[in-house]
């Protein structure tokens, strides 16, 4: 017999979700960010041990990268099938093992496989966390729900290089995965403990083959997804351009140490952090689709005014200030894409979940290996290169405010 998919809409829950239950989520939700920048420090350490050269090091994450984006392209329907919380204790079960295989790696390649293993575990989790914000809400709920997971995931990135950093220091690079392990065990703990299954058992999709690409392929053709994925996808490549060349600029460029990188960079990143605060006030007051928009106006501001700090100047506190601001509506945007792609999907919300997931990953992973071009060409370049990310991104924003109202009206 022929599995057919459930065509059962999921009704949304018309108030925001528990409390605990955003923070189970925000708990959880740390394990990737963690995975990709705690140890960043190390790298150099790494390819000095195994005497490898920078291009295979850097494997390491753009490996990471690639399994955590096309991973959710299967978690997807595995949670749709399954429900939330069975995929999510496997995935950081697999997350952890990876993690002490990868403190415990002979060579370079096993590392490489280690760091893959450890991006598949965490797809499922960022899978099932978009997964369990839309099994219980929707519209503006969902996107302030989206507001506080997305300030959690910029928190992270100023506070894991310095931890990392500092247990490389004084430990080496392999206790780090070490603390990532007990990362992932504490989550793998809320889970157990504290974070209930979101999916009724009425509402699962039978995993097999051909209606999996039908689930995929019905989201593909709906333009009330593909238009704010477009446009969350662009949120993306402009993070990672700011992530990928910001030490060439700042580092090569201008000369910045070390030490004074990390505090530039923790800095610009509270940006996000205050923008997703934002987006989570604004979402009383703005559609989610006009939140979406303003965010990107605000990223197409912050670029032209990186991009004429430098070309104008060789300020590298004018720079970094403009591109903070370009990341104060990054923050503010993000959920509201977010929202408004898994608003679109009643039915296989996990495959919807997935290609999100693949989107944002999978783009970034090839932001990281381009943007060190014009990166290590000239500052202008790189503020120029997120320039045109933004004006871009803010056309798929419009045209998604556009059908949002439209289909509002009717």
């Amino acid at each position: 017999m022929t599995a057919t998919l459930n065509t059962s809409e999921v009704t949304p829950a018309p108030v925001g979700p528990p409390r605990s239950f955003l923070l189970s989520l925000a708990a959880v939700l740390g394990v990737g960010p963690f995975a990709i920048d705690m140890y960043l420090a190390s790298l150099p350490e790494i390819g000095a041990d195994f005497a490898a050269p920078s291009w295979t090091v850097q494997l390491t994450l753009t490996g990471y990268l690639i399994m955590l984006g096309a991973g959710q392209l299967v978690a997807g329907p595995v949670t749709d099938a399954f429900g939330r919380r069975r995929p999510l204790l496997l995935g950081l079960a697999i997350f952890i093992a990876a993690c002490l295989l990868a403190a415990a790696a002979p060579s370079m390649a096993v590392l490489v496989v280690a760091r893959m293993l450890q991006g598949a575990g965490a797809a499922m989790a960022f899978v099932v966390i978009n997964s369990a914000v839309r099994d219980r809400v929707s519209g503006d709920a969902a996107t302030r729900a989206f507001a506080v997971l997305v300030t959690v995931t910029s928190v992270i990135p100023m506070i894991s290089p310095a931890v990392g950093g500092w247990v490389g220091e004084l430990f080496g690079w392999r206790p780090v995965f070490l603390v990532l392990a007990l990362i992932g065990a504490v989550s793998l703990g809320i889970v157990f403990r504290w974070l209930p299954e979101s999916l009724p058992a009425e509402r699962r999709v039978p995993l097999a083959f051909a209606p999996v690409l039908r689930a995929y392929a019905g989201h593909l053709r709906s333009r009330r997804m593909l238009v704010p994925l477009g446009a969350l996808a662009g949120t993306f490549v402009y993070l990672f351009c700011y992530l990928g060349g910001a030490s060439y600029v700042y580092q090569d460029h201008y000369g910045v140490g070390q030490a004074d990188f990390g505090m530039i960079f923790g800095v610009t990143g509270l940006a996000s952090v205050g923008g997703a605060v934002m987006g989570h006030r604004l979402a009383h007051r703005m559609t989610t689709g006009q939140l979406g928009v303003f965010g990107m106006a605000v990223m197409v501001a912050g670029g032209v005014l990186a991009t004429c700090a430098a070309v104008f100047t060789d300020s590298l506190f004018l720079l970094a200030l403009s591109v903070g601001f370009g990341l104060l509506g990054l923050g503010a945007c993000e959920p509201a894409f977010m929202s408004l792609c898994m608003s679109s999907a009643t039915t296989n919300v996990g495959a919807a979940s997935a290609l999100l997931g693949a989107t944002q990953f999978l783009s970034g992973a090839l932001t990281t290996a381009l943007i060190a071009f014009p990166a290590s060409f000239a500052p202008w370049a790189w503020a120029a290169t997120m320039l045109g990310v933004a004006v871009v991104s803010l056309g798929f924003a419009l045209v998604a405010l556009r059908w949002t109202a439209a289909a509002q009206r009717v």
